[in-house]
């Protein structure tokens, strides 16, 4: 699968380049796009078969323009662009057996109008020798050199038309051997891209729902200090800044009680991810504050690694004021934004997964 190989190549070195200079480089879409507008340019205006395969090529480059829309190194756009690169093989060579069979018809045609010249010359030479002439022994020479050199001529293109003729077969049995093990090729891409799609939705199906059994078990950390909501990036445990030591980064036991819970829950959910993001209000610098949510996210993460969770699963980043769920203008909304998030999501749902914004967690009440 030399296709398959080269379009998953080129999908690997589109990725790569995005970051540096996303709208110079062409998409999946914009290859097959251009490939298959010249191939079509190309096609006899009786290829009827061609033109068909144009159609069905044309249906593949829409379901990729959405899938490169989407996503343009999944598997699902490179699965299409190789099955869009099949069509294209195929209009070009069902294109070219058009031509040839053209060509062909062609032959003939000047094969036949040869024979009617010779048989139109035969004719006249009948006519002189049965005409009453002077000159009728000449007038036979003239004719038999004639008659020899037509002779010589339709013998000689005879043989040329059998040589084109052999070639010609040739090239159409290759063509349609050609044609038969492209539409092997795209009859085995479809059936791998199907059980591709089939694996995925039913890996989802079974990710959807180990995250709807850990929400179920989560919820019961749910207090005035621990809230659990749920949005698009995933389940969603914010941790009010009480449970940390004044300005500091320094665990309480409560925390640390509800945190063992949370890594017994990932011990036995391992297809589980979770990112750690320390979050502050704005009060006091910026500086103090990126670095105070820094240490609350690594103290976290740390906490979870003793508690026997692979650090290969987890990621701390402190967010500092940037990424504030109330206005911070009143004293409750600076209390909200004060927290440290768990976004905890199956590996399975990461893929392809739009990031978005958490959902704001419901309004705690003050700690008593």
């Amino acid at each position: 699968m030399k296709i398959n190989k080269l379009f998953a190549l080129g999908a690997l070195a589109l990725g790569s380049a995005f970051a540096a200079e996303e709208s110079s480089i062409p998409s999946l879409y914009d290859m097959c796009r251009d490939a298959l507008d010249v191939v079509k340019s190309k096609m006899p205006a009786n290829a009827v078969s061609a033109k068909l395969s144009a159609v069905e090529a044309e249906g593949v480059a829409a379901d990729l323009k959405a899938a490169v829309e989407d996503d343009p190194v999944s598997a699902k756009s490179i699965a299409l662009a190789a099955s869009c690169s099949l069509y294209v093989q195929i209009v070009r060579v069902e294109s070219e057996t058009q031509a040839l069979r053209n060509h062909m018809a062609e032959n003939w045609e000047k094969r036949a109008a040869t024979a009617r010249s010779i048989e139109a010359i035969q004719e006249q030479i009948n006519q002189a020798r049965s005409g009453k002439v002077n000159d009728l022994e000449a007038e036979k020479a003239k004719m038999k050199d004639q008659e020899a050199r037509l002779q010589a001529e339709m013998q000689q293109n005879q043989e040329k038309f059998k040589a084109e003729a052999a070639a010609q077969e040739a090239a159409l049995k290759a063509a349609n051997e050609r044609e038969a093990d492209l539409q092997k090729q795209q009859a085995d891409l479809q059936k791998q891209l199907e059980a591709e799609k089939k694996a995925l939705a039913e890996e989802r199906a079974k990710a959807e729902a180990r995250q709807a059994e850990a929400m179920n078990k989560l919820n019961e950390l749910q207090s005035k200090l621990i809230q659990v909501t749920k949005d698009a990036r995933g389940i969603i445990l914010s941790m009010s800044d009480i449970l940390f030591d004044v300005n500091k980064a320094t665990l309480k036991a409560d925390l640390k009680t509800s945190l063992a819970k949370v890594a017994g829950i990932l011990s036995v959910y391992q297809q589980f991810n979770v990112s750690i993001e320390g979050n502050t209000d704005n009060t006091g610098s910026e500086e103090h504050n990126m670095k105070l949510s820094q240490q609350r996210a690594d103290n976290v993460m740390n906490f979870l690694v003793e508690q026997g969770i692979d650090a290969n699963r987890l990621t701390a980043k402190g967010l500092g004021m940037s990424m504030p769920i109330a206005d911070n203008s009143t004293k409750e909304g600076r209390q909200k934004n004060r927290r440290v998030d768990l976004v905890i999501q199956d590996k399975a749902l990461q893929q392809g997964a739009e990031p978005a914004a958490a959902e704001p967690a419901p309004a705690a009440e003050p700690a008593k």
